[in-house]
């Protein structure tokens, strides 16, 4: 809620605390560092992710589509919280703790690459490019920040120019169609 409300920048042990009624240094004792406090935060939102996932679908494609189409839901009622994504990385790091959500998160992405055949590098490339194209577009897209949609309105313009559909897009069209965009990389 702190991030959501106030941004990540707002989430301390001290803000925890007192919104939890504890000390903060009961909160800081617990996550040890901001990094694992945010990196803790990025997991707990990826395991709405998980449970969002739709059970039903059953190719590989079907099962990478519901995951990205999982992860972009719960991040996008969370778009702060989607930025923390390099905390995450910070604490796994520092070896403070796990990621469990994040991980199950990422070992269906590759169970269901391995499902397609790949293995090896190949397996590595796939599963890097899935990643950064769903963290990276789920940054872009969920317009914590409307400077995110401004900006890519202006590069939209900046490659189109004289196009008067492309011009006569406002935010909300922008985001209509990054997307759009997105889904159409997916399939």
């Amino acid at each position: 809620a702190i991030a959501d409300e106030f941004g990540p920048d707002a989430v301390t042990t001290r803000t925890l605390g007192k919104a939890l009624d504890l000390d903060a240094t009961t909160v800081y004792r617990y996550f040890g560092s901001k990094d694992t406090l945010l990196g803790s935060l990025y997991d707990h939102v990826a395991g709405k992710a998980l449970s969002l996932i739709d059970p039903e679908a059953q190719s590989p494609r079907e099962r990478i589509r519901a995951i990205i189409s999982a992860y972009r839901s719960a991040f996008f009622e969370h778009p702060n919280v989607a930025r923390l994504n390099g905390h995450m990385a910070d604490m796994l790091r520092a070896g403070n703790r796990d990621a469990p959500n994040t991980m199950q998160l990422s070992g269906l992405v590759v169970s269901a690459l391995r499902d397609l055949g790949l293995s090896g590098e190949p397996l590595v490339l796939a599963y890097q490019m899935v990643e950064s194209f769903i963290v990276g577009a789920v940054n872009l897209d969920s317009g914590a920040q409307s400077s995110d949609m401004e900006l890519r309105l202006l590069r939209y313009r900046s490659f189109a120019a004289g196009a008067s559909e492309v011009e006569k897009l406002g935010n909300e069209e922008v985001a209509e169609l990054s997307d759009a965009a997105f889904w159409r990389g997916v399939d």
